[in-house]
């Protein structure tokens, strides 16, 4: 399908793929849609398609992404600040790193966590029932321990408040994306689509290493770097603590190394992310915690 063909949005790109075809039709349609594709099969031009629909067709409302990390929220306000097509409407950023008061933008990014407590609060019912549309992109959050009770407390929330408002779901590890829509539906009543899909644009090739120990574990990851270090390597850990310990490794073996993680500035976040993206840098491999591990493009 080519892009020019859907007036709300257009994207830097002459044709949508496989996948985005099967959901075009149906985005500036008054329904919910839990969307479940592979990983760089581009899902934000789908939620970037609907956003364009309401914004530009209802003056007066508001939609809001809602994301797991931090760093995934700042990738996409900064990416849309610079969008002219978005950048108009205004746009404004909920998260730890954000002073925004939120009321601003009629384009709302906000981390999972800011989402949550804005609907928890009465003085926030008003902004709450202005939106027309709300993406939650890592949807498949739902079902993990802990951070899962957020997503779907302030779903049930916003359609309590707000039923009108249409709720999309976007991940790339949904395995039970059908009960999820029923779910949905069963929330704000409207008519819910479910489009699961396997294509990708290109092979993706898995390796399994079996190991041991820590310290085998530790040794296999320098090798595997050594090997990529002539093009990208992004490893994420489980601790801040072996990520530490990783980056030494490699720094002792004369590998370039930066370590990703919560603990570090907005700022210096993103100045690491900026350095890893550029081909010209040197800086080829990237140590991450979970900061890195959705939805926010690298390398």
């Amino acid at each position: 399908m080519r892009t020019i063909d859907y007036p709300w949005y257009l994207p830097p790109f002459p044709e949508y793929n496989k996948a985005q075809s099967s959901v075009i039709p149906f985005l500036d349609k008054d329904m919910n849609l839990i969307i479940s594709f592979p990983t760089a099969t581009g899902k934000s031009v789908l939620a970037e398609g609907c956003f364009g629909f309401h914004l530009a067709n209802n003056p007066d409302c508001r939609v809001a992404y809602v994301c797991p990390f931090k760093s995934l929220a700042s990738e996409k306000f900064k990416n849309w600040t610079e969008e002219p097509q978005f950048n108009q409407y205004g746009i404004s950023l909920w998260s730890s790193d954000s002073e925004d008061d939120g009321k601003s933008g009629r384009l709302i990014v906000s981390t999972l966590e800011s989402f949550d407590i804005k609907t928890r609060s009465e003085t926030w019912e008003d902004w709450i029932r202005s939106l027309s549309c709300v993406v939650f992109d890592e949807s498949h959050l739902i079902g993990v321990e802990g951070r899962g009770a957020s997503l779907e407390a302030s779903v049930m929330r916003l359609t309590e408040f707000n039923p009108s408002a249409r709720i999309i779901f976007l991940s790339a590890t949904m395995g039970n994306a059908l009960d999820l829509a029923k779910w949905v539906k069963s929330l704000n009543g409207k008519q819910t689509k479910c489009i699961v899909s396997d294509w990708r644009p290109t092979k993706l090739k898995r390796e399994y290493h079996v190991v041991d120990s820590y310290e085998e574990k530790m040794d296999k990851a320098v090798e595997l770097a050594k090997q990529a270090i002539n093009s990208k390597a992004l490893i994420f850990v489980h601790s801040k603590v072996t990520g530490k310990e990783l980056v030494q490794r490699l720094r002792n073996n004369h590998i370039r190394a930066l370590f990703h993680n919560a603990s570090l500035s907005k700022h210096k976040r993103m100045m690491l992310e900026e350095v890893f993206n550029d081909p010209c840098s040197g800086m080829n491999v990237l140590i991450s915690t979970s900061t890195l591990g959705a939805g926010v493009n690298a390398g």
